[in-house]
């Protein structure tokens, strides 16, 4: 009885994206723990395919990512359900909503654990912790209860992101056809998306990154990233990516490098930036991106009034006048 449940809570109707971040929580306990994908995107009812694998007693653990607002319809009743139908089972939950509400989430009482962040260290000890009736308290990333009061543990360094274990893209292939998750878009047939970073390096005070990150950011190597896009575009029939990552564009060198892997490989991209840190970018570094497939960027403007960007701790570099400048530069390059 030591199998995991890693459950996406339903929040979409159509072009449904890949469940990142359970996948990459199936990554880090891969030949260590035996779990099973439950994606609320994909399920007619999810809750229906939760309680027979629990039924089953092989079912320790249920894990659960939570983002605010739609998730939590299916993330908090069935928690709830759980907990009273099967109140043997430990629930562990992640996300931006586990981590910036983790008061509120743990004095619920349906929830035994939050991952405060990355899961890839912290998921798998944890696991191991419970299973082998070992203490807590070193377990980076990790808040819980203990008699009553609220334990936050230290948190961790940013993983290098090279050094992850590949996500398992074929085992939730078998529960959930990846070909399901690549949708057409603005941007392709059957668009993919993707998370090559973690983290961002600036402190927008209304951004719910900043108290998980703290401003810290690494990424994954153009190397590593085209690798992973290319098996996905041979096996599966990708032709556009989206990249997820919170500030894709923080280093220039690391999209330059990207840009000239994809190039050859005629796939349509985008990502999110900072205006005033991608108006730092060559001409030349903007050309090569068009290119190799960069048809929009998505950025935060958030408003034209420079006291305001201010208050909102934009780094100090944003203006209104900015704005206007770099969307008419972005339109030099056809972006």
């Amino acid at each position: 009885m030591n199998k995991v449940i890693l459950f996406n809570p339903g929040a979409a109707h159509h072009n449904v994206r890949i469940p990142n971040s359970i996948l990459q929580l199936g990554a880090a306990i891969e030949g260590k723990f035996e779990y099973e994908f439950v994606d609320g995107n994909r399920e007619n009812d999810p809750w229906q395919r939760i309680e027979s694998l629990l039924q089953t007693g092989e079912f320790r653990y249920f894990g659960c990512t939570a983002m605010p607002a739609m998730q939590l319809r299916q993330a908090i009743p069935f928690s709830q359900k759980i907990r009273e139908q099967f109140p043997e089972v430990i629930i562990i939950w992640g996300g931006y909503f586990a981590s910036n509400q983790h008061k509120s989430v743990l004095n619920s009482g349906f929830v035994d654990y939050v991952v405060d962040g990355p899961g890839d260290i912290a998921f798998p000890k944890l696991l191991t912790a419970l299973a082998e009736n070992q203490p807590l308290d070193a377990i980076e990333n990790l808040i819980f209860k203990r008699d009553g009061n609220i334990i936050r543990n230290a948190r961790e360094a940013l993983l290098d992101q090279d050094s992850l274990p590949p996500l398992p893209y074929e085992k939730l292939n078998r529960a959930y056809s990846i070909d399901g998750y690549l949708g057409r878009t603005y941007l392709g047939r059957k668009t993919l998306a993707y998370h090559s970073s973690m983290g961002c390096p600036f402190s927008c005070s209304f951004c719910a990154v900043v108290p998980i990150y703290n401003a810290r950011w690494r990424g994954k190597s153009a190397k590593n990233i085209y690798s992973d896009v290319k098996f996905l575009k041979e096996n599966y029939g990708a032709d556009a990516i989206e990249f997820h990552d919170n500030n894709f564009f923080v280093s220039e060198k690391r999209t330059v490098e990207f840009a000239n892997l994809i190039t050859p490989e005629n796939m349509v991209w985008w990502g999110e930036a900072r205006i005033d840190t991608l108006n730092k970018y060559s001409d030349d570094s903007l050309r090569r991106m068009r290119d190799s497939g960069c048809k929009m960027i998505f950025f935060g403007a958030e408003t034209g009034n420079d006291a305001v960007l201010q208050q909102m701790n934009k780094g100090g570099t944003q203006s209104g006048e900015q704005i206007k400048v770099f969307a008419a530069r972005m339109a030099q390059f056809d972006i």
